[in-house]
């Protein structure tokens, strides 16, 4: 009976150092299967390592995706509880497999392509992903020991992200592949915006908003351009601004000294990008609890 598996091929923010040879068996709570985890080094200190997971043993194609989707976003949460860039990709070919046919001139199933994120493959021995064939066993190491304590809790979770949580999740491993400081402080606040859901106004204030929407589809020296742009920016003051849903997030998950702190951190960011100049000295980063996505 023909089986399937799945490999998830994610890339860590730095580069990693092996200690001592030791495969690493992923447990995951029933009914997962076991899963194997490999490590692909980066040639030199300023190439990224990768990790691949491998599980098999499907029936099918369906149910090892089925099974798979759930472990790659655990392994993207990990990068949260771990405060370390893990991307997961979004199943992307990256490496095309290579060419080559069996004897009886079918295509050779062992020749598969390199994706960065989610692949189902059929299970055969001598597999090779693009040019590359699969890392070595990884090393046991504390950061791993930790990696796999993480994936398990973020498994456990048993939680389907939204598609905000997941983008949220991915700035935030994103952020850490950045070498511009400017760079890597945005990308962990807009992380927060993407998590973000902005209350509505007031009654009151949703009434002075429909006097003045009034007013400028009345304003007949207007230009019609500038009156749909004052009408577009009036309509937004339905709800409340961003800056504010994201304190009131912050209040909720993390307090009120978060929310103070994170609304001069917000200050900071709105002048770096109206102004291009750079004011993150002694200024810290925003944090993103795993709880806010769960």
């Amino acid at each position: 009976m023909k089986t399937y598996a799945f490999r998830i091929t994610c890339t860590l923010s730095e580069s990693f150092s092996a200690t001592k040879d030791c495969e690493i068996p992923l447990a995951l709570p029933a009914p997962a299967r076991p899963i194997k985890v490999f490590l692909r080094q980066g040639k030199n200190r300023t190439e990224n390592s990768s990790l691949a997971l491998w599980c098999g043993g499907f029936g099918s194609e369906a149910e090892a995706r089925a099974a798979g989707a759930p472990v790659k976003t655990a392994v993207m949460l990990a990068g949260l509880f771990l405060g370390a860039g893990i991307d997961v990709g979004d199943d992307q070919v990256v490496s095309p497999a290579l060419q080559g046919n069996r004897s009886d001139g079918q295509p050779d199933e062992r020749f598969q392509p390199d994706v960065h994120g989610l692949q189902v493959v059929p299970e055969i021995e001598e597999m090779m992903f693009g040019f590359l064939r699969p890392g070595r066993p990884v090393f046991q190491d504390t950061w791993l020991d930790r990696f796999e304590e993480s994936v398990v809790e973020s498994y456990a979770l048993g939680k389907t992200l939204t598609k905000k949580q997941t983008l949220a999740a991915q700035l935030y491993n994103h952020s850490h592949f950045l070498s511009s400081d400017a760079a890597r402080f945005i990308t962990l606040i807009s992380a927060v915006e993407a998590l973000a859901e902005p209350a509505c106004s007031s009654p009151a204030a949703l009434a002075l908003v429909e006097c003045l929407l009034k007013m400028t589809a009345e304003a007949i020296d207007l230009e019609v351009s500038e009156q749909q742009a004052l009408k577009s920016r009036l309509g937004n003051l339905k709800q409340e601004s961003i800056g504010s849903a994201c304190r009131a997030l912050m209040r909720t998950h993390c307090g009120e000294p978060a929310a103070k702190d994170f609304a001069r951190l917000y200050e900071t960011r709105s002048k770096l990008l109206h102004t291009g100049v750079s004011m993150l000295s002694g200024v810290g980063t925003p944090s993103l609890p795993p709880g806010m996505l769960v």
